[in-house]
């Protein structure tokens, strides 16, 4: 009986270990599977500092681009503790200065990606442009949007971000589903318009237009 007992439990210790053994791999294959982007605060380039603008929109980006089990935006206090002391970390969109500095938050912060970017005001109007470094294939992809007043940047900038994670993360969004309709129904409206249109435009189906990726022949 005991030998029996004895027997009983070396088989059940084995059986929860293999079980606790097969339940880790899985998460690791989980977590393997979950890609990572530093959201670096956007410049201001206006007469004025802005910094209510440049929060709020940084802000949303990183709520924006947040998806459960999928993409972890790195936590603004700890990305911010790592951009003192780094050279070119703030120095924007220009990719010569900004290398280093880039490849240095993605290698503290182990992120796959790095999203930097700069906010424009020329007179009453607005440029967002935005730049996403994909720091293991060494290349970016950029986007970019404008407009005419402050109002209409939150708008602008949840386009953007729709965008992103389209084009890079795979994740549809009814911001980007919305975006894909307005799309269509405008080269509907061209071709009702112009007939020639859809001779003239190859492609005019396909809603999807954006940019591509580009090589980033800085990254260190």
């Amino acid at each position: 009986m005991k030998k029996n007992n004895l027997i009983y439990k070396i088989t059940l210790t084995i059986f929860v270990f293999i079980s606790v053994l097969m339940g880790s791999n899985q998460a690791i294959a989980i977590t393997g599977n979950i890609k990572t982007i530093a959201v670096l605060p956007l410049e201001i380039n206006a007469p004025e500092k802005l910094i209510h603008v440049q929060k709020g929109l940084t802000q949303m980006l990183y709520s924006r681009l947040s998806w459960k089990d999928n993409v972890v935006v790195i936590p603004q206090k700890k990305l911010l503790s790592y951009l003192f002391g780094i050279d070119g970390s703030n120095a924007g969109t220009d990719k010569t200065q900004a290398g280093k500095g880039i490849n240095e938050i993605a290698r503290l912060t182990h992120s796959d990606f790095v999203l930097a970017g700069a906010i424009t005001k020329l007179g009453g109007s607005f440029s967002i442009d935005v730049q996403v470094y994909d720091i293991e294939n060494k290349r970016y992809m950029a986007f970019f949007d404008q407009s005419q007043k402050s109002g209409d940047l939150i708008d602008k900038t949840n386009r953007i971000a729709a965008t992103i994670n389209k084009k890079i993360f795979g994740r549809f969004t009814l911001t980007w589903e919305k975006m894909e309709k307005e799309q269509k129904e405008d080269v509907q409206k061209q071709i009702r318009k112009n007939p020639e249109y859809m001779m003239k435009t190859p492609g005019w189906q396909d809603a999807e237009k954006s940019p591509g990726w580009k090589i980033w022949k800085y990254i260190l």
